[in-house]
């Protein structure tokens, strides 16, 4: 792809370290008319150990014991905090158990992520970048058994490692790394590197300036014979993967501060011909690119674990104050302009429950998730920061108000202010959501466009398998799924109506991509506007499949009120896929009104507060340490 002159510039770059296994996710399927449900029907919800419930047991005093309000105003973690989680282990959740860590499961990791990201921002970040993104997952991923014995038991003991990639003038354009490593040879042996630049915005890199928190950090350099091939058009581009370790001669930092999540300790650490030699070098020459894309993969699924954490704390607090305020003779839970928030909430909160319980069992199954931990940042990013702007609005002058203020009144602090300035940064960091919307759509539209381009410059065999894709894509697209007996044999009968809307759906979604195929070409890449359209319709059918198949699930299907709630999230789902017509509309919105009323009644009476576990809520926290009351 990258010398057939469809990718010019960064792009062929990209193109070239891209991963180019076929996609067996679901999300791929959905835009091959392939509804995959044969990757549910393999799962259950994944189970988790007794080691790491008794984890989670002895995480929640530690942060019950953490003022998220105190980090917020002094922009620091307390450093009784990062010694206590280091001795509990927390630095080394995914490490194996062989070199000192707790080997806990991804599913049981994103447990983690979701109890922290209830509390606080700030420490959720410095775990899950430290493993992550951080040294210990691309070593557990490509490094050799030397590099594993020599750096886990130290990041397992409590070391914190971050990844450096980006630079000023480098986000998701990953090719354009400046930051360069020259070849230092032994005859005709490479025996090291020194690398010179500087990255920026690297997580757990600085303490402070001139200090850093990182003893180790994963650097993505382009490896150069000498600095002047950097300018070098003809030069080759080879991007390679280093631990550098920060106590190391020519390393520096200084750090930077933000306007929310205020305790992170991102900062610009700088790098003057520091010698790295070439047993700390990630892979071969040529995989920095791919290691920093395998790492990102793996490592999104932390962002809307902990998103999760926090769509859980609003519905906690949106729950107890929409019973707990009354305006015009009656909770304001029962006016629908308000208790429509909170029925879009708790089905938010269902539904990523749902995607990232599908996404923990997969990935411990070893599945394809490049596409679904893409998707579930996006949604789970976009879903939270929707749900804590909702909770500003039910909230009202009160949301506005700052945490003290609020406890100086008598008041239970609801810290709405705090969590709309921590919550908006999800939508940016490990990937912004335009870039990840056109990311996705590269990949999977990947097979559409590789059989175009060989009609257009293939052989004459590649040219008759093309057209016999295209013909095969127009067929499946066109005739209607049998009631599928595969998803039916285990998924809920109740949801009978959802199963056949989302293969009718995926039916549409492939005759959308094939159109926009045949009509724009070889031009269909640049056609960004018209791509996210089309990602959107997975992103919404993703998790309407996982909410019924997580449902569906022995353990799920008793919980009260699931059914209900389920369906309240695949008719919103489906009226976002197809707006009904302006009459169908003027009934359903009748409909709409009664559904509304009694799924929220349901809310604040607390049937559904299943929804809530796995966190701290802020109100019972505060009852904990006796600040304020509370009642529901």
């Amino acid at each position: 792809m990258a010398k057939s002159g469809l990718f010019q510039g960064s792009e062929a770059v990209a193109e070239a370290a891209r991963d180019k296994a076929a996609y067996s996710g679901f999300i791929a399927g959905l835009f091959e008319a392939d509804v995959r449900w044969n990757l549910f029907n393999s799962i259950g919800l994944p189970e988790v150990s007794p080691a790491a419930v008794e984890f989670l047991e002895g995480l929640s005093p530690l942060l019950l014991s953490l003022d998220p309000d105190r980090v917020d105003s002094e922009g620091e973690l307390p450093e009784s905090v990062i010694k206590s989680l280091a001795n509990l282990g927390a630095l080394g959740i995914k490490i194996p158990k062989t070199f000192g860590g707790q080997e806990f499961t991804q599913y049981e990791y994103q447990k983690v992520a979701t109890l922290c990201g209830s509390v606080d921002a700030s420490l959720t970040v410095l775990l899950s970048a430290a493993q992550s993104i951080g040294v210990p997952e691309p070593l557990r991923l490509f490094g050799t058994a030397e590099q594993k014995a020599k750096y886990l038991p130290r990041l397992a003991s409590g070391e914190i490692s971050g990844f450096a990639l980006t630079e000023r003038n480098v986000g998701c354009d990953i090719s354009k790394v400046e930051t360069y490593a020259v070849r230092v040879t032994e005859g005709d042996k490479t025996v090291g590197y020194r690398i010179t630049g500087e990255k920026f915005f690297i997580t757990n890199s600085a303490k402070q300036d001139g200090e850093f928190l990182s003893s180790m950090l994963v650097v993505i350099a382009r490896i150069v014979d000498r600095p002047e091939d950097l300018r070098d058009p003809q030069a080759s581009k080879r991007y390679g993967a280093f631990i550098v370790e920060t106590q190391w001669p020519g390393c520096s930092v200084t750090r930077l501060r933000f306007e929310g999540v205020r305790g992170i300790y991102n900062g610009v650490p700088r790098f003057d011909n520091v010698y790295v030699p070439v047993e700390n070098r990630l892979g071969g020459e040529e995989d920095g690119l791919r290691i920093a894309l395998a790492t990102l993969t793996v490592g999104r699924l932390t962002l809307p674990a902990a998103c999760l954490g926090g769509l859980k704390q609003c519905l906690a607090a949106m729950r107890w104050w929409a019973q707990t305020r009354v305006q015009w003779n009656k909770p304001i839970g029962e006016h629908n302009l308000v208790g429509e928030k909170l029925c879009r909430v708790a089905a938010y909160t269902l539904a990523l429950e749902a995607v990232m319980a599908f996404c923990g069992a997969w990935a411990k199954k070893g599945g394809d998730l490049r596409l679904e931990s893409a998707a579930a940042k996006i949604v789970g990013s976009e879903w939270y920061w929707e749900a804590v702007n909702d909770l500003f609005q039910v909230r009202g002058g009160r949301g506005f108000m700052t945490a003290e203020a609020q406890r100086k009144n008598g008041e239970p602090a609801i810290p709405v202010m705090r969590m709309l300035r921590d919550a908006r940064i999800n939508l940016v960091w490990e990937g912004t959501s335009e870039i990840l919307r056109v990311w996705m759509a590269r990949e999977s539209l990947a097979p559409y466009l590789d059989h175009g381009l060989a009609i257009l410059q293939g052989a004459p065999s590649r040219k008759i398998a093309a057209v016999r894709y295209y013909a095969r894509m127009s067929r499946l697209a066109s005739l209607p799924f049998f009631h599928s007996h595969s998803a039916s044999s285990l998924l809920e009968k109740n949801y009978a109506k959802w199963i056949r809307f989302i293969e009718s759906s995926t039916r549409c979604l492939t005759r959308s991509t094939l159109t926009a195929t045949l009509y724009h070409r070889e031009k269909l890449h640049n056609k960004q506007l018209l791509l996210q359209h089309l990602v959107n319709d997975s992103l919404l059918l993703f998790p309407m499949a996982a909410t019924v198949w997580y449902a569906s699930q022995p353990e799920m299907s008793v919980k009260p009120g699931i059914r209900e709630l389920v369906e309240y999230f695949c008719q919103d789902v489906k009226n976002r896929l197809r707006p009904p017509s302006s009459l169908s509309g003027r009934i359903g919105r009748h409909k709409q009104d009664t559904v509304v009323y009694r799924l929220s009644k349901a809310i604040m009476s607390g049937e559904y507060r299943w929804l809530e576990d796995g966190i701290l809520p802020c109100l019972k926290k505060q009852q904990s340490i006796g600040v304020g009351t509370t009642k529901g």
